[in-house]
């Protein structure tokens, strides 16, 4: 069973309103309404990005927190978080809360992130971009303690907790994480943080930028990892994050894309045709179609869309026309 999710326009408000009132009303009307109106449509999750200063946008796990009262059974992800901006035990403290919260629909994307603007928000606060996925990793271990039942102590290299212990614990069981990636090798495999990743704490794999045969490679090797780390990889989950815009013409959606896009990544700016075809699925509604079918044949079991278009509510109408 394929599921759908929809990646919310958390940045949007940034890019299209100018003040705090304007952005309030954007808030409400194109992001917990377009939650609702996912919801409503028949779609099963609902996902936030996450950055700080580079791409700033609604704090994801602050926005999931009030999705989760507006809306009744669609998942709450992140697509993708950075942990490693944060404290790990704040990090362990929000996820709980918006767990407990929505009764335990959360579910937490998870990298490192990469580009000149990244590197310059981790140097602003005062993270070390070299050391981010060591950072990362660290903290996914006191994070993933603080949810169990014992207090957590720590001597590592980044962090030092003495019986910490926030007290909350997630709604049943603890949030998947899914392990983003944009690399894999089908000679090589995976790059040995995002092997360990999978390894330790994967509850799924969360890609982006792959063909079909690349990804179903990947979760191939994925599903061993985590058969070989003794879990079992039928709750593995197999995710994949793209970009969608339907239109009446691939020429009409790539063009769509493509302002949506330089607007977006200014610092890559510009985009070429084939550099837009390779982030996902451009054009009417039946190339939509078969590139879902592709991906669906290839393993993907829940699809994470990005609409790379303005018109948030018709992207979404259309697209759960060809998924419903």
């Amino acid at each position: 069973m394929v599921s759908h999710g929809y990646v919310l326009p958390t940045r949007g408000i940034v890019l299209s309103a100018d003040d705090g009132l304007e952005q309030a009303a954007r808030a409400d009307s194109e992001v917990v309404e377009l939650a609702q109106r996912a919801e409503g449509l028949g779609l099963d999750a609902v996902w936030a990005g996450d950055s700080v200063l580079a791409k700033p946008r609604l704090e994801p796990l602050s926005a999931l927190s009030a999705i989760a009262g507006a809306t009744d059974a669609v998942t709450l992800g992140t697509a993708v978080y950075l942990p490693q901006l944060r404290h790990p035990v704040h990090v362990a403290h929000q996820a709980a809360t918006v767990d407990l919260m929505s009764g335990g629909r959360l579910a937490l994307g998870i990298g490192v992130g990469v580009g000149s603007s990244v590197v310059e928000e981790h140097e602003q606060l005062d993270v070390p971009y070299g050391r981010r996925g060591a950072l990362l990793d660290e903290g996914l271990e006191i994070a993933t303690g603080l949810w169990e039942d014992e207090p957590v102590t720590v001597d590592g290299e980044f962090f030092d907790l003495e019986d910490a212990d926030i007290g909350l614990r997630p709604c049943g069981s603890p949030p998947p994480l899914y392990i983003a990636s944009a690399t894999f090798d089908p000679r090589d495999g995976f790059p040995r943080p995002i092997r360990e990743r999978i390894e330790n704490h994967g509850g799924g794999w969360l890609p982006i930028g792959m063909t079909p045969e690349m990804y179903e490679s990947g979760l191939e090797r994925a599903r061993e990892i985590v058969d070989d780390a003794g879990r079992n990889p039928a709750l593995f989950d197999a995710a994949y994050y793209h970009d969608v815009v339907i239109a009446e013409t691939e020429a009409a959606a790539i063009e769509e894309a493509r302002d949506f896009l330089e607007r977006y990544y200014p610092a890559k700016a510009p985009f070429s045709d084939d550099e837009i075809r390779a982030r996902g699925a451009f054009g009417p509604p039946s190339v939509v179609a078969e590139h879902l079918e592709r991906y669906a044949d290839a393993g993907v079991e829940s699809f994470v869309t990005r609409f790379a278009a303005s018109d948030q509510r018709e992207q979404l109408r259309r697209y759960a026309d060809i998924v419903g």
